[in-house]
């Protein structure tokens, strides 16, 4: 009998853990959740002192000197010319602030035109030709390794968990997480991205990755005037 009460009550309890694991990937939060105590989280500023604005573009650059340029697209698995670049890397002379992008947040209705700290956003690289073959090969997006960042992301699809970012502060500047959740609130492991130095047939490549214990890259936005 006790056999039988122990059976019934894993059956009962399974179906619950596994509903509480999982459904946080697509919770829409609450009020509350954006708007804790009456006050909103705290609005991404660029080097400037200015709120970051959905839509509009900024570098990303490094905060510490002497450390590289921005970042670009490239093709690092596939030299192939024919194959859109997809890799995310930082350009190594200082003086390149790379490739402008936009940031636009999963819920801009409750977080309004500012981009805020901790809250999940999708991260496009500007393409001033839109109708051009490779301009579907912008959106940063975790590849299927959880290893490295991408071009491959879709906007606004918020099924599609790999696609998200977020922007926290570290010191006085900023870094990149890659959480496996939208929920805001959600006590859930996240992912400083960094800077992976690499070598590729003689040549230094430095992709953004997803770190295990190095250090995050740092970061500031610098609007693109």
């Amino acid at each position: 009998m006790k056999s039988l009460v122990l059976f019934v009550s894993i059956a009962l309890f399974v179906p619950l853990a596994l509903s509480s694991t999982f459904s946080s990937d697509l919770l829409l939060p609450s009020e509350e959740e954006v708007v804790p105590n009456g006050k909103t989280y705290a609005s991404v500023v660029d080097i400037d002192g200015n709120p970051v604005k959905a839509g509009a573009k900024y570098f990303v650059l490094p905060s510490l000197r002497g450390s590289g340029g921005g970042l670009i697209l490239s093709r690092v698995v596939d030299k192939d010319v024919k194959v859109c670049p997809q890799d995310i890397v930082q350009v190594p002379k200082e003086l390149n602030s790379g490739r402008p992008v936009e940031f636009f947040p999963a819920y801009p209705e409750k977080t309004g035109e500012f981009i805020k700290v901790n809250n999940p956003i999708n991260v496009n690289f500007f393409s001033p030709y839109e109708t051009s073959r490779c301009a579907n090969f912008t959106v940063w997006k975790m590849d299927k390794k959880y290893k490295y960042v991408v071009g491959r992301g879709t906007l606004g699809a918020l099924n599609r968990i790999r696609n998200w970012f977020r922007i926290v502060p570290y010191g006085k500047d900023y870094r990149f997480v890659y959480c496996p959740s939208l929920c805001v609130p959600c006590k859930i492991k996240c992912f400083d991205l960094f800077i992976s130095y690499e070598e590729r047939e003689n040549v230094e490549v430095r992709r953004l990755a997803a770190s295990g214990n190095e250090l995050p890259f740092s970061v500031y936005f610098k609007k693109l005037d």
